[in-house]
């Protein structure tokens, strides 16, 4: 890891206490979709779709390769959709956590070094926010470990 990459590591840590931590693997799923898209729209006004979506997908790659299960998430308009991924049966919370938060720091290294970290305040900030699902409490038996 970079010392670029652990700049993002401790928002994305925090992020995933406040948002993910101790929640089923639908709602984890809906807490990184929700927040992805609000990371994408912040970053679409200063970059445009096209370069946003290059970026995305080059994420992508890179964290499939690392995590297969993310094979089947799509960049779309808004961000991403995970839709094919809360199909999958037997997803582990585990293996999906490290997922999420590769991509994150990895989306947010990318961008950082293509605008001299310009938007990674303001990345930091939408992070910062959550996004968790309000209705969701709890822990449930997919959190295998």
């Amino acid at each position: 890891m970079s010392s670029r990459d652990s700049d993002h590591h401790d928002p994305v840590t925090a992020w995933f206490q406040r948002a993910a931590q101790g929640r089923s693997v639908e709602s984890l799923i809906q807490s990184f979709q929700d927040t992805f898209a609000a990371l994408w729209q912040r970053s679409h006004l200063t970059l445009g779709e096209v370069t946003l979506t290059a970026i995305v997908e080059r994420v992508l790659h890179t964290a499939t390769e690392q995590y297969p299960l993310l094979a089947s998430v799509e960049v779309e308009a808004s961000g991403l959709r995970c839709q094919s991924l809360r199909s999958q049966a037997g997803l582990r919370h585990d293996q999906l956590s490290a997922a999420i938060r590769f991509v994150l720091v990895e989306f947010l290294t990318v961008l950082g070094n293509l605008t001299a970290q310009i938007l990674t305040p303001a990345l930091h900030a939408e992070l910062s926010k959550g996004h968790a699902i309000a209705g969701d409490s709890g822990a449930t038996e997919d959190q295998a470990s």
